[in-house]
């Protein structure tokens, strides 16, 4: 047989392949739009078509379930955020008012006030690693900030974070999480009680939103402890469910966004004096940054029963695993695809995968977003001379596409 005749390989776990997920990715993605992978860790399928992603895995398709999680192995089991509908469209709008334009407009000048901090305590400096001065920690005290966490504890949240996602993503041996989980769980429910006490000694027994800012602080921790979902208050694992979503999900990947997009702007650092001249590239950038290097790389769905996918059948439970890193390399959305470009319309490249699709998109994309626009703007002004200062390295994980260190100059 010869090589052109043998079975496309791809391990989204091989060096080669986090090495250059998007050029890999999209290779995949030409080659083999549907792959059937079986390693000694893991057996799940990938889908790296657009449409089939957009439209059948993400949409609210009776074949594939979120309450299994989001990983190649089990790590859920419908509680709060991580069920489907109807109970997660339920669940979902006890948090949006949070994350409406309104509540962005009031996010703004807390973003801009951590930002300059962060950017003071760069300008005593000539230079340093961009992701442990401004890209970690802005999103992680932003995140303390919106869910009710104590904001100087952002590392150690992080470290949390971290560990959660490790064990989640790396560890097949199905629970390995629960410790860390437990210790979360713990620190959590000290912090909802306290809110709980807050009620009590009010006289409130039928808590409402409209207490939020007043009896109890107006955070996301408070929001789900006063509301309700289907007629009833949100049982302690749900509240936990939320804290736990944002410690992941607000933190390491407005983190990859902001590293990603510093890299690329200054890898060609025409760009980076472009985004400078005209700001309505701002948005431009953030957009391609998000579609060129997506901060997740792919994310899992579980079958509820058999189903038939391009000639294969998988079996009830299996693990379907779909590409963003691929569906946004689609050379029919997205012309000259494997290429960072500004001159790309607010249209084009709108359509990326990288907060997915239907009932299950980012609730934080406003959040993410707004921290990207308000740091971009800020650096282009405060450290016009940013450059590269060395290679820097990825973070370990296979299932994100970030930088663990970006060595930068600013003097």
């Amino acid at each position: 047989m010869s090589p052109q005749d043998q079975p496309y390989q791809f391990d989204p776990t091989s060096p080669e392949v986090m090495q250059d997920p998007g050029a890999t990715y999209g290779e995949l993605a030409r080659r083999a739009p549907f792959h059937a992978l079986e390693t000694a860790q893991h057996r799940f399928w990938i889908t790296s078509d657009y449409a089939e992603i957009r439209d059948a895995v993400l949409s609210d398709n009776p074949d594939w379930s979120f309450k299994w999680g989001n990983a190649a192995k089990d790590t859920a089991h419908d509680t709060g955020i991580v069920t489907d509908p109807p109970f997660h469209n339920a669940f979902r709008n006890v948090l949006l008012p949070g994350l409406t334009p309104a509540a962005m407009q009031r996010l703004k000048p807390e973003v801009t006030r951590i930002a300059a901090a962060l950017c003071d305590s760069m300008a005593e400096l000539a230079g340093g690693d961009f992701q442990d001065l401004f890209a970690l920690p802005l999103p992680a005290k932003v995140m303390c900030l919106m869910l009710g966490l104590p904001e100087d504890e952002y590392r150690t949240y992080k470290l949390w974070a971290d560990e959660i996602q490790e064990l989640m993503f790396h560890d097949a041996e199905r629970g390995s999480h629960k410790a860390i989980f437990a210790r979360i769980y713990a620190h959590c429910i000290e912090m909802i009680e306290a809110r709980r006490s807050m009620l009590r000694e009010a006289g409130i027994d039928q808590p409402d939103p409209s207490l939020l800012g007043s009896v109890v602080p107006d955070d996301f921790m408070s929001r789900a402890v006063v509301s309700t979902v289907e007629g009833r208050p949100l049982t302690d694992m749900e509240i936990v469910n939320i804290c736990v979503t944002f410690l992941t999900g607000g933190q390491e990947t407005t983190t990859n966004l902001l590293g990603n997009m510093i890299w690329r702007l200054l890898e060609r650092r025409e760009l980076w004096e472009q985004v400078r001249a005209d700001r309505s590239l701002v948005t431009i950038a953030i957009e391609e940054s998000l579609r060129f290097d997506p901060p997740v790389l792919a994310h899992f769905r579980t079958s509820l029963h058999p189903v038939e996918m391009h000639g294969h059948a998988l079996p009830d439970h299996a693990k379907l695993m779909f590409s963003i890193a691929g569906a946004n390399r689609d050379a029919a959305r997205f012309p000259d695809p494997d290429r960072f470009r500004l001159d790309r319309k607010r249209s084009e490249v709108g359509r990326h995968l990288s907060f997915g699709h239907g009932i299950h998109f980012c609730m934080g994309a406003p959040v993410a977003r707004l921290e990207a626009q308000v740091a971009l703007n800020m650096l282009l002004d405060r450290f016009p001379a940013l450059r590269l200062a060395g290679e820097g390295e990825r973070i370990a994980t296979w299932m994100y596409w970030g930088r663990k260190s970006l060595p930068l100059r600013w003097d």
